[in-house]
């Protein structure tokens, strides 16, 4: 009686384990090709109850095509060598979802009939396979910023070398120009690029100096924003400007001021002036600094531009550079203002967790969600709805949306494309009208950028 009850605990006892874990276990007879399966088996594959068979075919059907030989492959490989079978590959659901299952069977023989048969669990790794991409891309990022940088101070030290007329003024001026690029570099790290205003990286710049309030002043649409790379740019090339003020222009003196002024010229454009008055009658050098070479090599690249005129009442350099929306601006497009209700956005990602995100979050501000479709058929079908907007990941699986943006923009319908693997410029070049997001980006983010296309844009009724 004490065995019964013993074995009795031990089965619930696996149960709650499978049950806890989300674990879905499986038996198939190799000879047959027929399975016994949990009902957790089956809603890892889509189903809300349990199917009346399931079969080695049935499961390879939901593989995805790009994964099919090679999970069929290790399939054969474990019959001939009488071996394991373990696993990982992406499914289709019944319910249209792409997800990322793992699965380890064990060889064995059926003592009764002889039949081989492989007895194993799978699991839903959906989750961890997003963090693990997740992971890649910060590293690979990390990777590139770390390359960036080292190229910008080996550039620091050649053109350092080359002004420097003793050891110890190489120090200094180097050790300033590193100072200022950690100073950047935090206010990257810091701020996210929704918020890296032009009015941060000025202070960031100019603060170490202490420049006196009424010698130094900062007007205009300083809350316009910058892409962390351009604030950089233009960070250091502050910093080289106020050096060379302090050193032998308008900050030399006790009379010399300088004015910063920002304004709008166009939608993603700004100029920033930079301008000396009272100091030293001032002449051209000789040869160009390195804050104005670094910034014209690296905002070339950025569709920016620099322009320094050496005039003799004082220095006046403008910076035309790429700039997003004001802070206060994406507040009130995010919150309150230019309300998404009763519009249909159709939205198409095939990252569960992204997708889900987005319809919360379109959703609260009262749009009409089509979708989330995470496969290229599925959404062509809904393009004759004719949606008021679509928010498209390019990359669907192994699968473009592109044509369906094609489709889309032919019907005027207005584009935001979120991706984390695509050049934006090719995309604007072929979209010209579409707004592309760069992966990882905030759902505030999104919203804010579509609510100014369908502004922008209106759609007719």
């Amino acid at each position: 009686m004490e065995d019964v009850t013993e074995l009795t605990a031990g089965a619930d006892h696996l149960r709650l384990v499978l049950a806890v874990g989300e674990i879905g276990v499986w038996d198939l007879d190799v000879t047959t090709g027929k399975a016994w399966r949990s009902l957790r088996h089956d809603q890892i594959f889509g189903y809300d109850k349990q199917l009346p068979s399931w079969s080695y075919k049935d499961f390879l059907s939901h593989v995805v095509e790009e994964d099919r030989a090679r999970v069929d492959e290790a399939y054969g490989t474990a019959l001939a060598e009488k071996r394991n079978w373990s696993f990982d590959c992406r499914i289709l659901r019944a319910d249209g979802k792409l997800r990322w299952i793992a699965a380890h069977g064990r060889h064995v023989v059926d003592p009764q009939n002889g039949h081989e048969r492989i007895i194993g669990h799978v699991i839903d790794i959906t989750e961890s396979k997003e963090a693990e991409e997740r992971l890649r891309l910060v590293t690979s990022e990390l990777n590139h910023r770390t390359r960036n940088m080292l190229s910008v101070l080996q550039g620091m030290v050649r053109m350092s070398a080359r002004r420097a007329s003793s050891v110890a003024d190489l120090e200094r001026s180097l050790l300033g120009r590193m100072e200022a690029l950690s100073r950047s570099h935090a206010l990257t790290v810091q701020l996210s690029e929704s918020a890296l205003r032009i009015w941060d990286v000025i202070n960031s710049a100019v603060s170490p100096f202490a420049p006196e309030p009424d010698r130094f002043s900062v007007s205009g649409a300083t809350d316009a924003t910058l892409a962390p790379k351009i604030a950089e740019s233009l960070s250091l090339a502050l910093y080289e400007l106020t050096t060379n003020a302090i050193k032998y222009g308008a900050l030399s003196t006790g009379e010399g001021r300088v004015s910063v002024n920002v304004s709008r010229l166009a939608p993603g454009r700004a100029q920033v002036v930079w301008r000396e008055t009272g100091g030293p009658r001032v002449s051209p050098p000789a040869q160009r600094g390195f804050g104005s070479t670094l910034l014209r090599s690296i905002l070339r690249a950025e569709e920016g531009e620099v322009r320094i005129d050496f005039a003799e009442t004082g220095v006046v350099c403008v910076i035309e550079l790429p700039v997003g929306h004001d802070v206060a601006e994406s507040e009130r497009a995010t919150h309150g203002e230019g309300q998404l209700d009763g519009r249909r956005v159709m939205v198409v990602e095939d990252e569960f967790l992204i997708a889900i995100s987005l319809e919360m979050a379109l959703g609260e501000q009262g749009a009409l969600v089509e979708g989330p479709y995470t496969r290229l058929d599925e959404a062509q079908k809904a393009v004759s709805s004719r949606p008021d907007a679509a928010v498209l990941d390019v990359r669907l699986g192994s699968e473009s949306s592109l044509p369906l943006a094609r489709d889309l923009a032919g019907l005027g319908v207005p584009l935001l494309f979120v991706t984390g693997n695509v050049d934006g410029e090719e995309l604007k070049q072929e979209f010209p009208e579409a707004q592309v997001l760069s992966k990882p980006v905030s759902e505030d983010r999104v919203v804010a950028e579509l609510k100014r296309l369908i502004e922008r844009r209106p759609v007719a009724r």
